[in-house]
């Protein structure tokens, strides 16, 4: 399952996921997130996390330089965001439950020494984005859709706050797409017209996966908002 990953790795990994996927409420979030943000960049790094790099891939095929700016919901220390810039992408602003992970997202530089994101808030995703309607010509979120983080329901916020024609790239954990409603919602979405062209795919989001466990697995859906 792991490839080369050595048992030491895997077991860390293991118990790394296990606690992220036992939090329940957006206060476990906040308080997980506070003790790990100083870490978790060199715990996905460590443990070859490459769902971030799938999404900004999928999302430049149908991103227009010329659109404006794209919203990473659920950002986190900014995987997503970096790998977007160095792909072109900008302005990028991104939102998350934890100012400590929005510190590490802070420090990141673009390759022309720019910052990666325009702006960083701390903003609970279960809630109402302090964000107008129809703000936003691209929405990405990578990491936020998971085992005990967020629910379907919150893909009606992100749809409010992208504008008509907006792409959108959002990656659900494979363990959740189909029993937490992920799939059910997409596909009515498009069926009412509120999105076109939808597309899921599923991913690796970690190197070493193999395909046999969902948790290691990420379902991404590509759309654009109608």
């Amino acid at each position: 399952m792991a490839g080369e990953q050595s048992p030491e790795a895997e077991a860390e990994l293991e118990a790394c996921l296990t606690a992220a996927y036992a939090v329940s409420s957006p206060d476990d979030n906040r308080d997980l997130y506070a003790k790990w943000a100083a870490t978790y960049d060199q715990f996905l790094d460590s443990n070859r996390y490459i769902a971030a790099r799938h999404v900004a891939e999928i999302f430049k095929e149908r991103w227009s330089s010329r659109a404006g700016a794209v919203l990473d919901a659920g950002c986190g220390t900014g995987r997503v965001g970096l790998e977007l810039a160095r792909m072109g992408v900008a302005p990028i602003d991104g939102v998350d439950i934890s100012p400590e992970m929005l510190a590490e997202a802070r420090s990141l530089s673009r390759p022309d020494g720019e910052t990666v994101y325009r702006s960083l808030v701390v903003a609970d995703l279960t809630g109402i984005i302090d964000v107008e309607s129809d703000s936003y010509p691209g929405v990405v979120s990578c990491g936020a859709f998971t085992q005990g983080h967020l629910g379907p329901d919150v893909l009606a916020e992100l749809l409010r706050v992208a504008r008509p024609g907006a792409a959108g790239v959002i990656a659900v954990n494979s363990s959740v797409f189909d029993t937490n409603g992920f799939r059910d919602r997409f596909e009515r979405y498009a069926a009412d017209g509120v999105i076109e062209g939808l597309e899921v795919m599923q991913r690796k989001s970690w190197e070493g996966a193999d395909g046999s466990e969902p948790t290691r697995m990420a379902h991404i859906a590509a759309f654009s908002v109608a």
